[in-house]
């Protein structure tokens, strides 16, 4: 009986360990350093990777250069560090073969110049962000090979959009261990339509439907940002961070149109940006129980089944809507 016992206790071990899933998030702001808060998070939700852009590569005068580098004011000695790169598709509509080489080596040289500022560590994984087409897929492709032959060891992995999954035959597959499926951006917020452009559940599932025939590995990232997207009296648009319904409940500054969106009854500040009587606000947030959801969509369709759960990005202004306990709950 207690032999019996111990067997049925162990399977049952086995299995709740392979239902454990990990938890992770990016960090995307330009200066590299952790609030007690922010910590708090990593501590309590066992964070043991942390997605760390150290800069993006764009065209300037025809070249490929580095901008936004982070600026590190402090080494992480707890999580292992993933440099997280981002090229615009602009960088591979522009370079050839020959130029794609020295972008791989200089992209090196940067990486192996940040990377001992923010951790102790060595390096196991390096990831890039582009939102490469199929015209510049071969292109992008050759160039992750070129990365993968300069750093031999090294895991490299891929974000991977929604598009970029429902249309894998035209995109193509990147040459790489493992993507990270990017679960956010359904659609343009510039088009200032009543849907929520960071991610609406229905039109994302739709992308997803074939995605347990994707060929390789997928974590995934889930959106906890939110923004405003402010419209003037000439139609033009741009998009203010960290806005969510709760900052435009002021009657003496707003009234609202309908759900998410409001129109500014007087000139003021809001998160230090300007913003002028008749212009209109629509709000864009995530809510616990839309990743909930979304999380439930993508567990039925992808082919792992232990994946980590990244999410967008660590910041406290992000944080402090989602308790530990509702990300736990996600990222089961």
């Amino acid at each position: 009986m207690k032999k019996a016992l111990l067997i049925l206790f162990t399977i049952l071990f086995f299995y709740a360990c392979k239902e454990q899933h990990d938890t992770s998030f990016y960090f995307w702001k330009t200066t590299y350093s952790v609030s007690p808060f922010e910590r708090h998070y990593l501590d309590s939700l066992n964070v043991q990777k942390l997605y760390v852009r150290f800069f993006d590569i764009d065209i300037q005068n025809n070249k490929a250069i580095p901008v936004g580098e982070i600026n590190i004011e402090e080494k992480n000695t707890e999580q292992e560090i993933i440099p997280v790169v981002f090229i615009t598709n602009e960088v591979f509509k522009t370079l050839d073969k020959q130029t794609i080489e020295t972008l791989a080596e200089n992209i090196k040289k940067e990486i192996k110049f940040f990377y001992p500022k923010i951790s102790v560590k060595p390096i196991k994984e390096i990831q890039f962000d582009c939102d490469w087409t199929s015209s510049t897929r071969n292109k992008y492709f050759y160039f992750l090979s070129r990365i993968k032959l300069k750093h031999p060891g090294v895991s490299i992995s891929a974000t991977i959009r929604l598009h970029q999954i429902k249309d894998k035959k035209q995109t193509g597959i990147p040459p790489v261990k493992k993507g990270v499926l990017m679960y956010y951006a359904t659609s343009n917020p510039l088009d200032f339509q009543d849907k929520n452009s960071i991610l609406e559940n229905e039109l994302a599932n739709n992308y997803i439907k074939e995605l347990k025939k994707y060929p390789i590995p997928l974590d995934v990232a889930l959106p906890i940002y939110s923004w405003g997207i402010i419209e003037n009296q000439l139609g033009e648009k741009r998009l203010l961070n960290g806005i969510r319904n709760k900052d435009l409940q002021d009657t003496s500054r707003y009234k609202k149109i309908k759900p998410n969106f409001y129109l500014v009854k007087k000139d003021h500040y809001l998160n230090g940006s300007y913003v002028y009587e008749d212009f209109v606000i629509k709000a864009e947030e995530i809510t616990k129980q839309d990743l909930v959801v979304a999380q439930k969509n993508i567990r039925e369709k992808i082919k792992n089944k232990e994946l980590t759960t990244i999410f967008f990005q660590l910041d406290s202004s992000n944080l402090i809507h989602y308790s530990i306990d509702d990300l736990k709950t996600i990222s089961r």
